[in-house]
């Protein structure tokens, strides 16, 4: 954010912002998750995700650029939380596990990939680049965990909602509908 214009003690408050944002933003997705199902809230929060690391490529008022950073903060932190929820809820008892596994491994993926790759443009002088180079991340998380939940929906037609009765069998078995 420095290379963007912004002094250290603004560059600073982004940091802090954006942390409590990822606080709010879990309280918030859990929430919603259980309300609306988390495939639904992860695919928004990714999507939402996207937009607000855009936006950061973009030279905005101090006042605005805090704002969108808290924002991006509710969303991201809460997205990479959400998709354990998600695949966790499509996933047979038998992978389950694993699924979660395989998430939590390219979570960590990203985790190494990121910053090599924003090192990567600020070391090329392309540090204006690096927001609008991770975006492209969120969009693809919202993509495949849609196509995923479309597929899920459509091969099981007829199964009950998300918000099933007790006597309905476990919540597991029931929350593998969007």
């Amino acid at each position: 954010m420095r290379g963007e214009g912004y002094q250290l003690g603004s560059a600073l408050t982004f940091v802090v912002l954006f942390n409590p944002g990822g606080i709010v933003g879990m309280l918030i997705a859990g929430r919603a998750s259980d309300r609306f199902g988390a495939p639904r809230i992860s695919v928004l929060w990714f999507a939402l995700t996207a937009v607000g690391v855009f936006l950061l490529s973009v030279h905005m008022p101090l006042g605005v650029t805090l704002l969108v950073v808290f924002l991006t903060g509710v969303f991201l932190n809460s997205a990479q939380t959400t998709i354990y929820a998600t695949v966790s809820v499509r996933a047979t008892p038998d992978s389950r596990a694993t699924v979660v596994g395989w998430t939590s491994g390219m979570g960590r993926f990203g985790a190494v990939f990121g910053p090599w790759l924003g090192g990567r443009l600020l070391a090329g002088g392309h540090g204006d680049r690096g927001f609008t180079a991770f975006a492209p991340a969120g969009v693809s998380s919202m993509v495949v965990i849609g196509i995923a939940a479309l597929r899920t929906r459509q091969a099981s037609p007829g199964a009950p909602g998300p918000h099933p009765s007790p006597a309905a069998g476990s919540y597991l078995s029931q929350a593998t509908i969007w």
